[in-house]
């Protein structure tokens, strides 16, 4: 009996614990509350305090059921930046189409600049947690719209073109350089810049299409965003450059010869040099006749000739080795003429030559030897690239 009475008692402590533990978990927070009960401030105050991400949802939710209702209305707009900056972004991953459209509803339900910040702001941190290319296009698209508009740039508008920095893709390429080529938002050039560099990887067919399409003054832009940018990767920087050079070589074939123009391909050359950019070879190996042309039409000095050498030896290697020969062999027979070619440019062929070491240069280098009034110092170097041929 007693033991039947214990029994019966420890059932109902069991019994009540568990039932006032179920109505503990189950009582709805003071936030909840709050928010069901309150007016929209205190709405605000129950999504900003709570944490609950849940909270955060039934804010959204409020705001684009409410949109129409109380448009311009200052205090729905600050439960649409409390809701959003506040929704879990594990929602997006769960249900991403039913999120981009509570993002869009309220983007362009709630005509407020801090609103639509906000959710940019929301759908980058989105799309470091989980990429989807519907977000890239709701960002392309709200730009595209503005640029067609033209009109003063406004927060909303920086906002969109820094996230495409995040969200960007192929797509973003044009419609942020469309705004560099046109002077609609000129003082926004910086941030556009920054955005098209942070997407660059993943946009090397339009920017590569650009290239094939720009002229000199254009090519220099690119150059300036894609090239001479440290926070892009050498190696895409050397790509870049490499079809940078091949369009400013075109150029010199469909143009006449300018100093800026072998100024710039030379930069080009050296940038890829300095990437030690071998796979440029047979591009490089075509620069040393371009820039030859360049510096017998003065458009090049003797140090910016010399430079151009050394670059296309870098790349070059062996293929280099037949076309400064040929020039070596031109340079002897002009001193021979009494035209005394620049003593620089000749030790800078006869050093490059010594450096590849190809012994089917041994004639050439030999011949400097017996070619009368060449400087001391320029036989000497021929007769030091001879002992470093390779036989």
């Amino acid at each position: 009996m007693i033991r039947s009475v214990k029994r019966t008692i420890a059932l109902c402590a069991l019994s009540f614990a568990a039932a006032f533990s179920f109505a503990q978990n189950s009582a709805p927070a003071k936030e909840e509350i709050k928010f069901a009960k309150g007016n929209i401030n205190d709405k605000i105050a129950a999504v900003k305090s709570s944490g609950d991400s849940s909270l955060a949802k039934k804010a959204v939710d409020f705001v684009v059921e409410n949109a129409l209702l109380l448009k311009g209305d200052r205090d729905l707009a600050g439960l649409a930046v409390a809701g959003i900056l506040s929704y879990p972004i594990e929602e997006s991953k769960k249900n991403p189409h039913a999120v981009l459209q509570d993002f869009s509803d309220v983007f362009y339900g709630v005509d407020d600049v801090n609103v639509r910040v906000s959710v940019l702001e929301k759908i980058a941190a989105i799309y470091a947690q989980k990429e989807d290319t519907d977000w890239t296009a709701f960002v392309n698209g709200y730009l595209s719209q503005k640029v067609a508009a033209g009109g003063t740039a406004d927060e909303t508008v920086k906002k969109s073109i820094s996230t495409l920095g995040v969200v960007g893709n192929g797509s973003s390429f044009g419609i942020l350089y469309s705004i560099l080529r046109q002077p609609i938002w000129s003082e926004l050039d910086a941030e556009v810049s920054a955005a098209l560099a942070k997407i660059a990887d993943k946009s090397l067919n339009e920017i590569f299409d650009a290239i094939d399409k720009a002229e000199l003054v254009e090519l220099k832009q690119l150059t300036k965003i894609f090239i001479k940018n440290d926070a892009i990767s050498p190696a895409l920087r050397a790509e870049i450059a490499e079809k940078t050079l091949n369009r400013a070589m075109i150029l010199e074939g469909a143009s006449s010869h300018s100093q800026d123009l072998a100024l710039f391909q030379l930069e080009m050359a050296q940038v890829l040099a300095d990437n030690k950019w071998t796979r440029a070879g047979d591009l490089a190996k075509n620069y040393f006749n371009v820039a030859k042309l360049a510096y017998n039409g003065k458009y090049l000095n003797a140090q910016q000739w010399t430079k151009a050498i050394s670059c296309v030896e870098a790349l070059a290697s062996r293929a280099a080795v037949l076309p400064f020969t040929e020039y070596l062999d031109q340079m002897n027979k002009a001193q021979e003429a009494g035209n005394s070619p620049d003593k620089t440019v000749v030790l800078a062929i006869i050093n490059a030559l010594a450096e590849l070491g190809d012994k089917s240069s041994f004639d050439s280098l030999l011949y400097v030897t017996y070619v009368k009034d060449y400087p001391e110092e320029v036989a000497a170097a021929a007769r030091n690239a001879l002992t470093r041929l390779k036989w």
